[in-house]
């Protein structure tokens, strides 16, 4: 059975194949136009060799979340030819793209927008029965605007595949640690797998979706995962239940006044997700409920790049501040007390930022120095 779909390719009578969009570790993606409705979606279908028995199961799945930060679920086909299920399509780039392209690190109000947005559509899967089982960034699909203005998880209607491949992997990896290598599917998933993964993945409930979560925040905010990738993440948590949990915060915490009661909130939801034990842990409703407590803004960012960067001696340091040139040629001013980022503030960085009004110039607060090289 071929999965292969060519441009101009109608299946089902109803689903015109636009172009190839992306792979996943078990699956292909393409854009396509729904004839009926007259609406771009995304179509996804098994990759060659891949085993997809459960693939209905998985649709059937996520047609169960509906909320607006999970990409719908709309349709699925399946004959002797051909297997795919029709999704919500979501222009923009995941989550493990934008932070690959863009940041270094999150500021903890983009931090918190993201994962309290994160946290709503998990807790209306675990509502309704569903673990994720593969919570990662490339799972996280966002609109890619500096603000990550939309965001919705994405694949839980193949959770049960991954669930079937990823033990099938494991089961492998076992035998030849080569496969960590070899294997997307299980080299993606290591760094967000929760302990109780390894000793006994069939028995693992919806609390290992709860340790993911609770890495994918942590490496908003340091940029890396908690525990490291590949190899390094398996000896990492491997070894927690001789060592116990000890994650060290982010080098720059608790140097910005204007941020340090919400750095501390989300520290404190990322410790209470990062928990040995998966009974200890808070559900998903109590981590929305968690972030609901916390105080950020949560509005639109713009890209610029810092026009000009001033040191006041005098001040004894405070009085440091630049000012930053948008797309527009507008100018806004910034003070260094609001600049994130892992180099000091200099001429000529790209940076994102939110503006408000001042006088002289627009004040911008916070700033967020972003890669030089961001597609």
């Amino acid at each position: 059975m071929s999965n292969v779909f060519s441009p101009n390719q109608i299946l089902a009578g109803r689903y015109e194949v636009l172009e190839y969009h992306a792979a996943g570790g078990m699956q292909e993606v393409y854009v396509a136009r729904d004839l009926a409705l007259n609406r771009i979606v995304a179509l996804k279908t098994p990759k060659a060799g891949v085993v997809d028995r459960r693939f209905r199961r998985g649709a059937e799945m996520g047609a169960r979340v509906v909320h607006p930060n999970v990409a719908a679920t709309f349709d699925y086909f399946e004959d002797e030819d051909v297997t795919f299920l029709v999704e919500e399509f979501v222009p923009g780039r995941d989550l493990a793209k934008l932070l690959e392209d863009e940041f270094y690190y999150l500021d903890p109000g983009l931090t918190a927008h993201i994962l309290h947005h994160m946290a709503k559509a998990l807790n209306e899967a675990h509502r309704v029965g569903i673990c994720h089982r593969d919570l990662k960034p490339s799972n996280i699909m966002t609109s890619g605007d500096p603000g990550v203005t939309t965001l919705k998880l994405t694949d839980f209607g193949i959770a049960k595949l991954a669930e079937s491949e990823i033990e099938a992997e494991m089961t492998l990896f076992d035998e030849d640690e080569s496969t960590l290598t070899s294997s997307n599917t299980l080299l993606g998933a290591v760094p967000y797998m929760a302990p109780e993964c390894w000793v006994n993945w069939k028995a693992a409930g919806q609390p290992m979706d709860i340790w993911a979560f609770g890495c994918i925040a942590y490496q908003l905010l340091s940029g890396a995962p908690p525990f490291g990738m590949g190899r390094a993440a398996i000896f990492n948590v491997g070894r927690l239940s001789f060592t116990g949990i000890n994650i060290v915060k982010p080098i720059w915490f608790n140097t910005h006044k204007v941020t340090e009661t919400l750095e501390n909130g989300l520290w404190s939801i990322i410790e209470s997700c990062l928990t040995f034990d998966p009974v200890a842990r808070p559900n998903a409703s109590q981590i929305v409920e968690a972030f609901n407590m916390l105080c950020y803004a949560s509005i639109d960012r713009n890209v610029g790049v810092v026009s000009d960067f001033k040191i006041n001696y005098a001040a004894g340091g405070t009085g440091n501040f630049g000012f930053i040139n948008d797309i527009t040629g507008n100018s806004t001013f910034f003070h260094s007390t609001v600049f994130f980022g892992s180099q000091s503030p200099t001429r000529g960085q790209r940076v994102s930022f939110s503006m408000y009004p001042g006088v002289p110039n627009a004040r911008c607060s916070p700033v967020l120095l972003l890669k030089p090289n961001a597609t």
